[in-house]
């Protein structure tokens, strides 16, 4: 048995001497290294090296539906400028309105001797209808509004930044705004959507101190209104300084630009109660008084915004506060979103319906000689960020704004006059994933005139406007939406 054995086991390894012998003859083909996506966590969650490069990217973005409810009522158009009264028709106005939004994000960072070398992209696309749809001219002396239909916005370029060694270049939040954006509607102060042109540097000095001084992009800050005429688009100096901590931070931040106003035509000049700030003829010219003065007016904001965490009441939750001055720069203390001139055509504009302000950096006073002066602003506002659980979290938000004429005395028939808005909100929002939320919004606000000389076509038309059904000088209304959004 032990020779059988023996006998079997010699001829099983000579039958694989000899199989590995002829395999050793066959053409070997070895397969190509597979390349695998590299986590980079060296940035935060979600990025990754791309192959062949040091460079982390991370890819990003949000799908949104939007619905919104605001009562319809007749507008009404005071000019702080003029003092004349811009009547609609009918109540037609759109009740309901939708938003469809969809936006990409595209960020990488690459490390360098100087820092890290950052550039990020965030395109937004947006069809709207109903509401959020209907436009309103405000170039006429009787208000109509367009057909309601359904429309594919363009594309919107909100961020398009590059940063490396302090400096920002491109299209970035602005830094003066240091408020952020967390509710459906645009607030009571300083905010840039669109994002901001810019050319910045900040710089890093220690114990979360920190310094930046830009150029922005004037024509961005909004309130280009027809008060003037531009010649060019002129850069805004902003300057902030910050202070991070663990329990917030602390800013002040500040301004300064100019308003070139050119030897043309003059808006304001008309008090006529039928007449807008301009008069447009049929072949589409403006005519109107011209300025036989023609000069730049300077303008400047300054603030200061604090936040505190507050994770003493509930883990995550936050309050910020802020107060802002301006004079000649009315972008320093309102968003230049839907609550800039509350009587323009988009969606939070005909929030308020009724009689509603356009005011303006600067204002023809209503003669050539006497030129122009700036109107001046301020405003105080807070949000706060309250987590219930950690899936139902709300937003309170409150902000008083007012606006004041200039000061230099008017021509008779001109009215300017004193305004204030005070708007607030509360919203409930619901995660019932990571990254899906479902919100609703309702927001109240209220405007109130009131005169500082008195003009008969003001004066007699108030009157006349509540007669025939509209709100008069001061006027409130709400709004709701409901959002459902989902990021990745």
């Amino acid at each position: 048995m032990t020779l059988f054995k023996s006998l079997l086991l010699g001829s099983a390894a000579g039958l694989v001497a000899v199989a590995g012998a002829q395999a050793a003859d066959l053409p070997s083909k070895k397969a190509a290294p597979a390349t695998y996506v590299k986590i980079c966590d060296a940035y935060g969650a979600g990025f990754f090296y791309i192959p062949g490069t040091e460079t982390c990217a991370k890819i990003g973005g949000y799908a949104r539906y939007e619905l919104q409810y605001t009562p319809a009522k007749a507008l009404l158009k005071y000019s702080a400028t003029t003092g004349v009264g811009v009547t609609q028709t009918a109540k037609t106005e759109d009740t309901y309105g939708g938003e469809y939004r969809g936006r990409i994000d595209l960020d990488g960072r690459t490390p360098t001797a100087y820092g890290v070398a950052r550039t990020f992209v965030s395109l937004r696309g947006t069809g709207t209808t109903g509401l959020r749809k209907t436009a309103y001219d405000y170039g006429a002396a009787t208000v109509a509004p367009t057909a309601a239909s359904s429309s594919n916005g363009d594309l919107t370029m909100e961020r398009a930044f590059m940063q490396w060694a302090g400096f920002t270049v491109g299209i970035a939040g602005s830094n003066y705004s240091m408020m952020p954006s967390l509710t459906y509607t645009a607030n009571g102060w300083a905010g840039f959507p669109n994002g901001m042109r810019q050319l910045a540097y900040t710089a890093v000095l220690g114990g979360g101190l920190s310094a930046t001084v830009a150029m922005e992009d004037k024509e961005m800050w909004g309130n280009d209104q027809t008060s003037i005429q531009r010649l060019d688009t002129n850069n805004a100096i902003v300057a902030n300084v910050r202070l991070d901590q663990a329990w917030g931070f602390a800013a002040v931040h500040g301004v300064v630009g100019k308003h070139t106003v050119s030897n043309a035509v003059i808006p304001g000049a008309s008090s006529s109660a039928t007449a807008p700030q301009l008069t447009y003829t049929a072949s589409g010219t403006v005519t109107g008084a011209t300025n036989a003065n023609p000069a730049s007016k300077s303008g400047y904001g300054v603030g200061a915004t604090v936040s505190f965490n507050l994770d003493m009441i509930t883990k995550g939750d936050k309050i910020w506060l802020t107060t802002n001055y301006e004079n000649g720069w009315y972008g320093a203390v309102a968003s230049s979103g839907s609550l800039t001139s509350p009587s323009d055509g988009s969606s939070g504009g005909r929030t308020l319906g009724g009689v509603v302000r356009k005011d303006a950096n600067v204002v023809y006073l209503g003669t050539a000689a006497a030129g122009y002066d700036t109107t001046t602003g301020w405003n105080v506002g807070g949000q706060y960020l309250h987590n219930w659980t950690s899936n139902l979290r709300s937003m309170f938000t409150a902000a008083y704004m007012q606006f004041d004429p200039p000061t230099q005395a008017q021509t008779a028939a001109i009215a300017w006059g004193k305004g204030s808005f005070t708007e607030t909100r509360a919203s409930l929002i619901y995660s019932p994933v990571k990254d899906m939320d479902i919100g609703l919004e309702f927001q109240y606000l209220h405007n109130n005139n009131k005169l500082q000389n008195t003009a008969t076509d003001v004066t007699t038309g108030n009157a006349a406007w509540k007669a025939a059904g509209y709100n008069g000088l001061n006027n409130s209304n709400f709004s709701t939406k409901l959002r459902v959004e989902r990021s990745f």
